[in-house]
């Protein structure tokens, strides 16, 4: 590691150096600017010249990260710039064309900061250095423009005393030989460009608090017959249920569910082998709902009316022939739900409570005698499930 740090110094030595002499030789030159041949801007005043340093520092893709290459270089400018407080340093970021535009160049002015913040840490005055990002301009630039250039800045007149006494610099000192520095002379500024970054895109609501809003739901309940011969006939039944809901976050939504029942028969002399009267069928039914929404918690009353299927069964009926004679052994129905009930979910997590009536047309469990509305019934419940 220690190794690969000092060639990159001895690197980004030999490149201002290079770049130094190449742009401070020629002293016959008046032109307040000119294009150097990287594409990087030459300054020129009557006290001050600017030229491209001959370091460049690439990154990846999408990144702002330097790695331990250019940590090495970047010594070396470190130290050549607090060897004379005249010198300063303009850093300008590029990026590549990949991705969106406005976001390239708000990493370019990324990339030039991570540059000059390794310089701070190396010692560097932040007012000696200069950052401003340019996006994608990146005809003239290694690594398909993601990279940072350095146009280095220093006085005509130390440039020359350089000159003079550059055969007589310490060999310890790679960089050009310190000037001391004349308080008249202004560095170079060059304006940072304030990039916009624009604005963030608004975080998506979860998937269970977005959009139409669906729920898989399973309970009990318990319920009863309105008819007098069939409540005098059993005692009430335990029922159970499974749902598909559409619409848990609208005004208007619907139901499929699968629900069954059973029921003991009972007061017709039976002691042994007592026959149970077992439902199975299916329900389609329309909500209409109140879907108030307080952060992660949905607070839903309802409504419901719908139309099923049942297929009534009475088990053990050979057994018990005798004594069931007035109910025939299965029947099935057509059924009406209407009810009601009130929802709580949070996230993903929903339960509710529900009360509601039964209406049956087309049945025939009764033999003889009137058997409209026979099976009719009420019941109340609640089920558990989650959203998605």
């Amino acid at each position: 590691m220690r190794g690969k740090k000092t060639f990159g110094w001895v690197v980004g030595s030999l490149g201002l150096l290079l770049g130094a002499g190449t742009a401070w030789g020629n002293q016959e030159s008046t032109a307040t600017g000119s294009a150097s041949k990287s594409g990087v801007e030459t300054i020129k005043s009557s006290t001050l010249e600017c030229r491209d340093a001959g370091v460049t520092v690439a990154f990846k893709t999408g990144s702002a990260e330097l790695d331990t290459n250019a940590g090495g270089a970047l010594d070396g400018v470190a130290t050549w710039m607090k060897a004379n407080e005249d010198r300063t340093m303009s850093l300008e970021g590029f990026a590549d064309t990949t991705g969106d535009s406005s976001a390239n160049l708000v990493l370019s002015a990324h990339r030039a900061e991570a540059v000059k913040n390794y310089l701070m840490e190396r010692g560097v005055d932040p007012a000696r250095v200069r950052t401003v990002g340019r996006g994608e301009e990146i005809d003239h630039l290694p690594g398909n423009g993601r990279a940072v250039t350095f146009l280095a800045c220093q006085s005509k007149t130390a440039t020359a005393q350089e000159e003079i006494k550059a055969p007589e610099s310490s060999p310890e000192e790679a960089p050009p030989a310190t000037v001391a520095p004349e308080p008249e002379q202004q560095p170079v500024v060059v304006a940072p460009v304030t990039v916009i970054p624009p604005p963030a895109a608004p975080a998506p609501k979860p998937y269970w608090g977005s959009g139409f809003g669906f729920a898989l739901m399973a309970g009990g309940n318990y319920q009863d017959f309105t008819n007098s011969t069939m409540k005098a006939a059993t005692n009430g039944a335990g029922g159970w249920n499974a749902r598909m809901i559409g619409g848990i976050n609208s005004i208007i939504g619907f139901e499929a569910a699968y629900v069954g029942s059973a029921a003991q028969l009972q007061g017709l002399g039976i002691t042994d082998n007592t026959p149970y009267l077992v439902a199975n069928g299916v329900e389609g039914a329309a909500r209409l709902n109140i879907p108030v929404r307080v952060g992660a918690h949905l607070i839903e009353p309802y409504g419901f009316a719908g139309v099923g299927y049942a297929h009534y069964t009475v088990s053990d009926y050979n057994a018990n022939a005798a004594r069931l004679s007035s109910f025939a052994s299965s029947d099935d129905v057509m059924t009406f739900p209407v009810g009601g009930g009130f929802a709580y979910g949070y996230k993903a997590f929903i339960v509710d409570a529900r009360a509601g009536w039964t209406g049956t047309y087309y049945q025939n469990l009764l033999v003889g005698g009137n058997t409209s509305n026979t099976l009719d019934n009420w019941n109340v419940g609640g089920q558990v499930g989650f959203r998605f």
